[in-house]
């Protein structure tokens, strides 16, 4: 069993923390003084947020790519720095459903983000959660987040064939995690603990959808299909 999952607003929540990082790295980059807290990031790569900064507050109408490269560096310096400073927090059940996938005989956890691989490990190892991730589809260029997803389910299914035969699943708390699951052929499980209500995330086609994660046993039966034991 292979479960991908999303970070921000499905694993943890950082106080805004990537929005402050790119508030400097802007700043740093064309000059621009932008207050970035309106700015919608739920669900997009890195780099196609770079792109729209500097359109739309860095005053490049066409960025170049090297522009949109430099401006993620800088974010990515930034990123570590704001991190302990934001009043962030990770989700309810996610540590425990995560220990309890690592004692699950054949199942995997791996990243679906559109975070870049180092903005992703700077979020987890600041929320100690780096240990049960070893591997991922990062945003590290501005290709299609699909394509990434579908490179890294193979490469992952290649280097651990028993995972692989089993099940895969999307955790992810936006419709383009949704977009992401039914891509790969894999179940999404959708949870309303980012930016989009859980009638949102049903609507796009998730297989489950819940107001936020559940606790580890009741987790674990619906990955499995299998009844949740009860006491009688």
């Amino acid at each position: 069993m292979l479960v991908f999952w999303d970070i921000d607003g499905t694993l943890l929540t950082t106080g805004r923390a990537g929005i402050y990082a790119w508030q400097d790295a802007l700043r740093e980059v064309s000059g621009a003084h932008a207050d970035l807290e309106s700015f919608d990031t739920a669900g997009h790569p890195d780099h196609g947020i770079a792109r729209r900064l500097l359109v739309e507050h860095g005053g490049m109408p066409d960025p170049a790519v090297s522009a949109v490269r430099g401006l993620v560096e800088r974010y990515e310096h930034h990123l570590p720095d704001a991190l302990p400073r934001r009043v962030g927090r990770v989700l309810p059940n996610v540590r425990e459903i995560l220990e309890g996938l690592s004692r699950e005989p054949g199942a995997r956890c791996l990243l679906l983000t559109g975070n870049t691989r180092r903005g992703a490990r700077a979020k987890l190892a600041d929320y100690r959660l780096a240990a049960f991730f070893s591997d991922g589809a990062f945003s590290d260029g501005e290709g299609d987040r699909i394509a990434i997803a579908r490179a890294a389910l193979a490469r992952v299914s290649r280097a651990d064939v028993a995972a692989a035969a089993g099940s895969v699943f999307v955790v992810g708390d936006t419709p383009h995690d949704v977009r992401c699951g039914q891509a790969i052929g894999a179940r999404t499980v959708a949870v309303a603990t980012g930016g989009y209500e859980a009638d949102r995330l049903k609507t796009a086609g998730a297989w489950r959808t819940l107001p936020q994660l559940p606790p580890v046993a009741e987790f674990l039966a619906m990955l499995g299909d299998r009844e949740l034991a009860t006491d009688v």
